[in-house]
């Protein structure tokens, strides 16, 4: 059996980093500009909340971009700027207060954190699987490096758990938007969402900014080894992630393994207050979670009606509460 993870943004917030953008914002609107081109986006994301979203809210900024020159300057500004940021953020992370043992058990069994009915119907799929090797593999879409610090090994695959006397292991991990300081990946899914259609044509502004544009450009084939994971993989798991449209590739590679002998478990985190008076409710967010995912694939209608019994979502749930006196007192 094979568990993939794909991690967004929130693991490294669920550890009290603050690598939100609107957290970057702060910083970088006290940096000094070094044009006017810089300095009017500045101004742009000051005056508009949907800037949460930077690479989405970027592609439509386009239309007030004049040229690719202007457009590359802006761009690397930014990206330099973010992984400084970020560089500085990862460094914040206090190891001592780690529970490695939790964390492994929540890498081994995600659908511990699932409501009780889900838990029980994902725990039965598993024993398809109950005489056969298990691993766990991720992708993360984070350019930092907390998750290999988290897990502290040296070796690609370690023993991270057991079933049935058979060992778990954690066979390593990919970033499909690269590192901080090493083929770091930002933008938007394809050109449609770039709002400038005069740059559709443009090949530096493409590879620079259409990730599967850019990880071709770089040939590391990072990307492709991704897609066969999510391919291959028995139990998928999202966690952190805002199941953005400039990630929806891998959305629709995730559709198309969920024709098969795969199960989707998504974990979101929401802000709506849900009381335990009118628990029934998140049953009908989970089912809009669930919805909202098979729109962004590619799957046809009676595809996402056979998939969407295939998909458990966990609302605020537990999952990588791992810090000491913190989240596990």
């Amino acid at each position: 059996m094979k568990i993939v993870y794909l991690l967004g943004n929130g693991f490294d917030v669920n550890l009290n980093l603050k690598t939100r953008y609107p957290d970057f914002y702060q910083y970088y609107n006290n940096i000094d500009s070094k044009s006017e081109s810089i300095s009017n986006l500045k101004k742009s994301i000051q005056n508009e909340e949907s800037w949460a979203d930077l690479e989405s809210m970027l592609g439509e900024y386009t239309q007030d971009i004049k040229s690719t020159n202007e457009f590359i300057e802006i761009f690397e500004d930014i990206g330099d700027n973010l992984a400084d940021y970020l560089k500085e953020e990862e460094k914040k992370i206090d190891l001592l207060k780690i529970e490695k043992d939790i964390f492994f058990e929540y890498l081994t069994f995600p659908e511990r954190s699932l409501s009780e009915a889900q838990k029980n119907k994902v725990s039965k799929l598993r024993t398809k699987w109950k005489n056969h090797h298990w691993s766990t593999y991720v992708i993360t879409f984070n350019y930092t490096n907390t998750f290999e610090k988290l897990i502290r090994a040296e070796e690609k695959s370690i023993q991270i758990g057991t079933h049935n006397g058979l060992p778990i292991n954690y066979n390593g991990i990919q970033h499909i938007h690269g590192y901080i300081d090493n083929s770091m990946v930002m933008g938007v899914n394809d050109i449609s969402q770039i709002k400038n259609q005069e740059f559709h044509n443009e090949p530096e502004i493409l590879n620079a900014f259409v990730k599967s544009q850019c990880n071709q450009a770089m040939q590391h084939t990072i990307d492709d080894q991704c897609k066969q994971h999510i391919l291959s993989a028995n139990l998928i798991c999202i966690y952190g992630s805002s199941l953005g449209k400039t990630d929806k590739i891998w959305w629709e590679i995730i559709g198309e393994r969920l024709k098969d002998d795969c199960n989707l478990i998504i974990f979101e985190y929401t802000n709506q207050k849900l009381s335990q008076r009118r628990d029934y409710k998140r049953e009908t967010i989970r089912d809009g979670i669930k919805k909202s995912f098979l729109e962004k694939t590619n799957l046809t209608k009676k595809e996402k009606e056979v998939a969407h019994s295939k998909i458990f979502v966990g609302i605020n749930r537990d999952l990588f509460n791992i810090i000491k006196n913190e989240t596990n007192k």
